[in-house]
């Protein structure tokens, strides 16, 4: 009888110790907000504004760098004003999983600049690493990628959380070991690179505005 009671015993402990190895949640990903707190979508657009007010500049836009080719075409690089007051130009986050409708913190997204009237001329507008893969330090953000391609690895971002109500842009290419911050190289026309420090600590801010946003 008493091994009888062992046994019951011990079974129990068994599916007690199951059920809660099974059940136990997975951390949540916590979600990104912006200026008023509320949660970012993939259907809304952001300025993606330093969070330095004061002598940290603006938002970021495109543009061509340093570059003075008056011939130049494409692609533009991804570049943060100097000027405080500039937002610079509105974004879309757009996240890996395609079911996905809030923009959460560790998630991979692709970051293309809105237009809402394209030329015709040179509209590429996602994200990518220039260079990636390759040894030379630092590497360029440019408009080079293509969206939606999970094979295209140098397309894609993560945004973390920096401080209490900060948040950066971080470049993952092969998971959370391989993350690096993504910074300001104030010496190459304030273009956001990887590689370089100095990190772009931001915020992000709704566009609510209607009708033309960006001309470049």
């Amino acid at each position: 009888m008493k091994s009888v009671v062992l046994l019951i015993s011990f079974l129990l402990a068994f599916r007690c110790s199951c059920t809660s190895a099974t059940t136990t949640p997975n951390p949540v990903l916590q979600v990104v907000r912006d200026i008023n707190g509320d949660i970012l979508t993939p259907d809304s657009r952001y300025f993606v504004v330093s969070a330095i007010t004061g002598a940290g500049g603006g938002g970021v836009f495109r543009g061509v760098g340093e570059i003075n080719d008056a011939n130049f075409v494409c692609p533009f690089k991804v570049l943060q004003s100097g000027r405080d007051l500039y937002r610079g130009m509105p974004v879309i986050f757009k996240p890996k999983a395609g079911k996905q409708v809030e923009i959460t913190e560790s998630s991979d997204v692709n970051i293309e600049f809105y237009i809402d009237n394209p030329s015709g001329i040179c509209n590429n507008t996602v994200w990518q690493v220039e260079g990636f893969p390759g040894h030379d330090i630092p590497k360029y953000l440019a408009t080079f990628g293509e969206a939606g391609n999970v094979l295209d690895v140098a397309s894609w971002f993560q945004i973390k959380k920096s401080e209490s109500y900060w948040y950066k842009l971080m470049f993952c290419p092969f998971g959370e070991p391989s993350c690096t911050d993504i910074g300001i190289d104030r010496t190459a026309g304030r273009q956001l690179a990887i590689g370089i420090g100095n990190t772009f600590k931001l915020v992000f801010i709704k566009d609510t505005n209607i009708g033309i946003k960006s001309i470049l």
